[in-house]
């Protein structure tokens, strides 16, 4: 047997595969709203784009923000520390070299998020998935509850500062309307060129660098605790943990949604103020991951009773890497090629979401019954392994 060969199909955890092409729903879900106008230059400044205000528009935001905005990137997260035990500890039950190989597999996810970021959109996660992931190989061999305490204090923290400078801005008493900073984002995209756009991008990634001091513990956090869940073995013995999948789904939904609520009533309707934006990010270090344990939780046990959701995500989640990327693409030709940026109301995100995960449920199918993986997981594999491998899927006897 090859050594150098990565979890063949029959080794996966199916459920996971599901999990992980659900979790893409949600992250275009919370994404287009900054793929289709200038959200995040209207989150620097005082002004409001004509996309996103309105009864009907504001209605589409809100439920975004509540439902997805958040619990997804966590999600993800949590799915990629679980991710990170099997891939470690089935390398080492192969006797390979731990340390080069993790790395190799870091380094190459973060010069994915670069050339993501720089040429294509501002808005890549995995550059910190790679920053975080270099983090989390020191938590490997520590103790599962250690693990797991740790990310509960990560959180805990996050949320307290949160607070701290929330009520720091209210005993202030100033009057605060948020930040003054024009990017010209709809001319440059619009009206410019291919250089302006990655200058744009440059400008926008580097802006995002200076909240990883925020950004990593959170992702950190989830990484550790999808790390508990693989040290403990949980999904490998779905069965004998459903009475946990429902109590996690109780509790985290139950006490998630509130929380969401809240932050997003905040940030849809109260963003441009300084209080209730420096609220609303309790929406990541709370409610995101009280949600996304929940939403977990609850589609194991949906995948448990129909095994049909199975059948649909686990192509999508199996070139997730692919997916994601190819998400990109398909926003910039409709709003960037298509010069419908800052044109299309807000109403329209959700049903645009929906048509374009369709389209990627039927193409993973149809890519993943012919290849063992994705494209952009075969050149991530083949680099991690530094080993050509055979993208074709084998025939069964």
């Amino acid at each position: 047997m090859n050594n150098n060969q990565p979890i063949q199909f029959k080794e996966r955890i199916h459920e996971i595969d599901g999990i992980r092409g659900f979790a893409l729903l949600g992250i275009l879900m919370m994404n287009i709203m900054a793929f289709a106008g200038p959200d995040i230059e209207d989150g620097l400044s005082s002004e409001r784009s004509e996309i996103y205000t309105g009864f009907w528009n504001e209605l589409s935001l809100f439920f975004i923000n509540v439902f997805f905005t958040t619990n997804f990137f966590t999600m993800f997260s949590f799915l990629f520390g679980l991710g990170f035990y099997i891939f470690l500890s089935r390398a080492e039950a192969k006797g390979r070299k731990l340390i080069p190989l993790f790395y190799r597999r870091m380094f190459v996810l973060l010069i994915f998020g670069l050339l993501h970021g720089i040429f294509l959109w501002y808005g890549d996660i995995l550059w910190t998935y790679a920053v975080a992931g270099a983090l989390l190989f020191f938590f490997y061999k520590v103790n599962a509850k250690m693990n797991l305490i740790i990310a509960i204090l990560l959180l805990s923290v996050i949320s307290v500062f949160i607070l701290l400078g929330s009520l720091l801005i209210f005993v202030s008493g100033q009057e605060m309307n948020g930040y003054i900073f024009e990017l010209g984002m709809t001319d440059d995209i619009l009206n410019g060129t291919y250089s302006d756009i990655v200058e744009m991008n440059i400008t926008l990634l580097g802006i995002s660098f200076s909240g990883i001091i925020f950004v990593v513990p959170i992702v950190l956090a989830m990484f550790l605790i999808g790390l508990y869940f693989g040290q403990r073995k949980i999904f490998n013995n779905i069965d004998d943990n459903l009475s946990l999948f429902k109590k996690l789904a109780a509790f985290g939904l139950g006490l998630g949604l509130p929380i969401k609520l809240l932050t997003g009533y905040w940030t849809t309707y109260a963003g441009g103020d300084v209080l209730y934006s420096t609220l609303g990010e309790l929406s990541s270090s709370l409610g995101g991951p009280l949600m996304a344990l929940g939403y977990v939780s609850l589609l194991v046990l949906l995948m448990k009773k129909y095994k049909a959701i199975v059948k649909i995500l686990q192509p999508v989640g199996q070139m997730a890497l692919t997916n994601y990327i190819g998400q990109t693409v398909i926003m910039l030709l409709v709003f960037y090629v298509a010069n419908l940026f800052n044109s299309i109301d807000a109403i329209y995100f959700v049903p645009i979401v929906l048509l374009v995960f369709t389209l990627q449920i039927g193409l993973s199918k149809l890519w993943m019954s012919k290849f063992a993986y994705g494209p952009l997981e075969w050149i991530w594999r083949c680099l991690t392994y530094l080993s050509f491998m055979s993208i074709k899927k084998k025939e069964s006897s």
